[in-house]
């Protein structure tokens, strides 16, 4: 991954612990000019990480000794995919028929909103190898991104 450009730094105290700093992030994001919505472990940047669309805030522990966060924001490029999603052929009262996307995946889109991911969902299905799809266009970090498509691609 290349580095991201950072923007702004600042340290939060040894007092915030590990369950505290993901509320700690997204409060001072929000009073500081970064607004987000939720921040959470990402495993692969080793880091408490909340998303927005052009750039993130990472809290990184520093050693025991002085101990606390380093706290930054970057700057990075984002990316977009367009990933098809399986529907399924409803009928409608009126006896029309319209494709609908499962209860379950529209529920985590609404969190991987809440994450940074800016997604959207074409209106008209189309047929890839005998079922019915829809295309979701996803825009945002990489590893975002990259966990979207591979929560799309286990829901098939």
């Amino acid at each position: 991954m290349p580095d991201n450009k950072i923007i702004a730094t600042t340290d939060f105290p040894s007092l915030i612990h590990n369950a505290e700093v993901c509320g700690e992030i997204v409060k001072w994001g929000n009073n500081n000019g970064y607004p987000l919505q939720k921040a959470k472990l990402i495993a692969k940047l080793e880091a408490y990480v909340g998303f927005a669309p052009e750039y993130m805030v990472v809290a990184r522990r520093k050693p025991p000794i002085p101990g606390g966060w380093t706290v930054t924001v970057e700057k990075y490029e984002p990316e977009t995919r367009i990933i098809p999603v399986n529907v399924k052929k409803v009928k409608k009262a009126d006896g029309s028929s319209d494709y609908e996307i499962n209860k379950f995946v529209l529920k985590m889109m609404d969190e991987y909103r809440k994450e940074g991911l800016t997604i959207n969902i074409s209106k008209i299905p189309s047929e890839i190898y005998g079922s019915m799809t829809r295309e979701i266009t996803a825009t945002g970090h990489p590893i975002l991104v990259e966990s979207f498509e591979e929560f799309i691609d286990n829901m098939r």
